[in-house]
């Protein structure tokens, strides 16, 4: 089991498809996030990041008009399996949200969270 995935989460979940861009290695990688909170995610990704590495996620959140970029740092990382073949699983967590993109993702949450 990817280290993490045992522990009780700090916050609600919602899972909403969310296309998120991640900055790291010099690269620009397009990935989605399905399971969001207000202090992390779980990303689809197309490359492999290695746990511990740093990212920068870029955010659009439905019904809001601007971006949000977010530092990040990968907690785990598996092989994972979709349409098109291997893929990642990334648990992130963010390393810093500004209080307007808290407030955004408290809403979205509010509307798609987890039972």
């Amino acid at each position: 089991m990817a280290q993490g995935f045992e522990q009780e989460r700090e916050s609600p979940r919602a899972n909403y498809p969310l296309k998120v861009s991640c900055l790291g290695d010099y690269q620009v990688i397009e990935a989605r996030a399905d399971n969001i909170s207000l202090t992390g995610a779980c990303l689809s990704s197309p490359v492999e990041y290695a746990a511990g590495q740093s990212l920068g996620l870029i955010v659009k959140l439905p019904g809001v008009r601007k971006l949000y970029a977010i530092p990040a740092e990968v907690v785990w990382s598996r092989v994972g399996r979709g349409e098109g073949g291997a893929h990642f699983r990334l648990g992130v967590k963010y390393l810093y949200l500004l209080p307007e993109a808290a407030d955004n993702f408290r809403a979205l949450l509010g509307v798609f969270q987890m039972e």
